[in-house]
């Protein structure tokens, strides 16, 4: 389908091979389909191509609802800062200041662990849920929080970074306790309203009369099938995860980031500068903010920080980039489960044609020393997870068992950054943690921690 620009906006200036870009993105990676919206000279646009559902054909529309997952979590984020503004919550205060009977299964940690720690992943405990308890009431959420009683501690609270969907759970069930009002009601009035996000909501039945995207799974012959898993998340996790969105909508959202929205909102300026300054390194040139994740781009001599984060649920994979410095923002939501490739393709494609911003250059060394890489062999390990890593010719071996195993060739980038040059997760960095006296204590790959268990065999 064309893209359709909104009738309230003319359309900014942008590349005249827009749709090449999109459309050779959907056929290279054998997508169904995907909205794209883009900010850029203060103007808006908000296109759809291909098909929302295969089965029957629908196509994907502007206004077609589809869960953005953990595009939630600065959402979330937002909602705590918002209580911070009233001085109703100190980021450095430990969370049981604010939840007096929260625990996970470490004592220290349950003492240690502060608000700041969960808008941060610094939590150090296990960052997905064990399991997804609770139904839709309103006790939801606090039922989840509560079974992380048993929730096991993969670093101590601020070592490092390691992603945290149960940290973000925990900050969204703050936010029930400290307002006296559901999550999903905090953020509807709070933010969602104020922005004039009328196409987004927490619960599929609020949009069940709206065109909607199913999500689609590849098949053994290259092909997607349609699912509905995404659709159906339990409450107790809505504050990573649950909201449901459009294109149009998640551009109004960067665009209040930017700026360019004067319609108040929860936050004053100087708070949302705040949530993405001074960020947790996670790996050279990159880091996480308050509910935010930021990359630093060239763009020409200079460098520029792109403020991101992505979503993804079986069958569905989307993300939102704004640039402060370029007043750039671009949305693209996918509906199949790797559609990371295809929006990470036309997302880097459009702030490099529309604002002259690049990837950084981080080449991988083909030729190292066998002996340089042994060092590294060895098991990784968390409760519900484990990596096993080889030295191979060229770089390392590794065998993921995430309940099946993934097989995937890692190259070394410098010192002990790595890039994943195959398989599944293919570009994304791998990243060994040392103590403080060197010793290697654990690696990060999708974001997650897995503490070292094992040398080599």
């Amino acid at each position: 389908m064309r893209p359709v620009p909104s009738p309230l906006n003319p359309p900014p200036v942008l590349p005249a091979d827009l749709d090449e870009i999109v459309l050779s993105a959907l056929a290279r990676h054998r997508a169904p389909g995907c909205a794209v919206a883009v900010a850029y000279g203060g103007r808006h646009w908000t296109g759809a191509y291909g098909l929302a559902r295969t089965e029957p054909a629908m196509p994907f529309l502007p206004e077609t609802r589809i869960p953005v997952a953990s595009m939630t979590k600065p959402f979330t984020a937002t909602a705590v800062l918002a209580l911070v503004e009233r001085g109703l919550v100190d980021l450095d205060a430990p969370v049981v200041a604010y939840l007096p009977g929260f625990r996970v299964a470490d004592p220290a940690a349950t003492a240690a662990v502060t608000v700041r720690h969960l808008l941060t992943h610094l939590s150090g405990w296990l960052g997905d849920e064990p399991g997804l308890v609770g139904g839709r009431g309103e006790g939801a959420l606090a039922e989840q929080v509560a079974a992380f009683a048993t929730l096991p501690q993969i670093l101590p609270p601020g070592t490092a970074f390691s992603y945290s969907n149960t940290g973000l759970d925990v900050a969204g069930r703050l936010v029930e306790v400290v307002s006296g009002r559901g999550y999903e009601a905090f953020v509807e009035e709070e933010i969602l309203a104020p922005l004039g996000m009328t196409d987004s909501a927490f619960f599929a039945e609020r949009v069940i009369s709206a065109p909607a995207a199913a999500g689609h799974l590849r098949d053994g012959d290259g092909g997607v099938r349609p699912v509905q898993e995404a659709w159906l998340l339990p409450r107790g996790v809505n504050p990573s995860g649950g909201l449901i969105s459009t294109a149009g909508d998640q551009l109004r959202w960067l665009c209040w980031w930017l700026g360019e929205l004067d319609v108040g909102g929860p936050l004053s300026p100087g708070t949302r500068k705040t949530m993405i300054a001074d960020p947790v390194p996670v790996r050279a040139g990159a880091g996480t903010g308050l509910g935010w994740h930021l990359d630093d781009l060239p763009r020409g001599p200079a460098q520029v920080s792109a403020v991101y984060h992505e979503g993804s649920l079986e069958g569905t994979a989307t993300v939102c980039r704004f640039v402060p410095e370029a007043g750039l923002a671009v949305v693209v939501l996918t509906n199949v489960d790797d559609g990371q490739l295809v929006h990470r393709e036309i997302s880097d494609r459009l702030l490099a044609e529309l604002a002259g911003i690049g990837r950084p250059e981080r080449p991988v060394d083909r030729t190292p020393r066998q002996e340089d890489l042994a060092g590294y062999a060895g098991r990784y390990t968390t409760p519900d997870a484990d990596v096993e890593v080889t030295a191979a010719p060229g770089g390392l071996r590794l065998r993921v068992h995430l309940g099946r195993p993934l097989e995937m060739s890692a190259g070394r980038v410098e010192g002990d950054d790595f890039t994943l040059i195959d398989g599944t997760w293919q570009g994304e960095p791998v990243t060994f943690l040392r103590t403080s006296d060197g010793d290697l204590l654990g690696l990060r790959i999708a974001g997650r921690v897995f503490p070292r268990t094992g040398g080599a065999a």
